[in-house]
């Protein structure tokens, strides 16, 4: 599969970090998008691919800007992937979904739609019956037969034990191959029908 290159828009996620790396290594670049600079400046020094930009993850306009900066200075963006946690999802609506900013990403050349993907994990008090009844009420949506127009816009649900956010934990490691491994398949020409799916990730240490 051919480089690609990701826009990781992340909030203090370890999974979202180890993702990145994970994508990276897969030989795609990576712009990596948090507020935490140590952890995003450590990031990149790892892996020569990602290239950290600190950026607050909830401001649009700062979002708006570091794509803007990628576009202009390191090439057009393939993919964009947001980390986000339980209880920011409201109603199905997701962070930053309803912003023209991921549209204005999309090229006026390209033919084709440009990947979203968010990427839910869970909160230290998240409910595994709660992520199980966020997973169901986004599969519903992939029955809406809704065409996508500029974005194609897919949805990884994440449940593990709660409170396991150990960096180099080695469920979390097991999960970002997981899951960069999907995120690389619904950026691939191989998925541009693939539109509104959620998937769902279960994992414990046990397992």
């Amino acid at each position: 599969m051919d480089s690609q290159l990701y826009l990781v828009i992340n909030a203090k996620q370890p999974l979202g970090q180890h993702v990145s790396k994970r994508l990276a290594e897969k030989g795609n670049v990576v712009v990596y998008l948090d507020d935490d600079e140590q952890e995003g400046y450590r990031l990149a020094a790892e892996e020569p691919r990602i290239r950290y930009r600190y950026c607050l993850p909830k401001n649009s306009d700062m979002i708006a800007s570091e794509a803007e900066w990628t576009q202009r200075c390191v090439s057009s963006i393939d993919g964009i992937v947001v980390m986000v946690s339980a209880s920011e999802v409201q109603d199905l609506r997701m962070p930053l979904e309803e912003q023209p900013l991921f549209s204005s990403m999309v090229s006026n050349q390209t033919e084709h739609t440009l990947p979203l993907t968010y990427v839910i994990v869970p909160n230290d008090d998240t409910q595994a019956e709660s992520l199980k009844a966020i997973h169901l009420a986004l599969c519903s949506q992939s029955h809406l037969n809704e065409k996508p127009s500029m974005l194609r816009v897919n949805y990884v649900v994440i449940s593990t034990e709660t409170g396991d956010k150990h960096l180099e934990s080695p469920l979390l490691l097991d999960l970002s191959t997981d899951v960069s491994n999907l995120i690389h398949y619904l950026t691939s020409i191989h998925a541009r029908s693939v539109h509104r799916q959620a998937f769902y990730f279960k994992k414990y240490d046990s397992q």
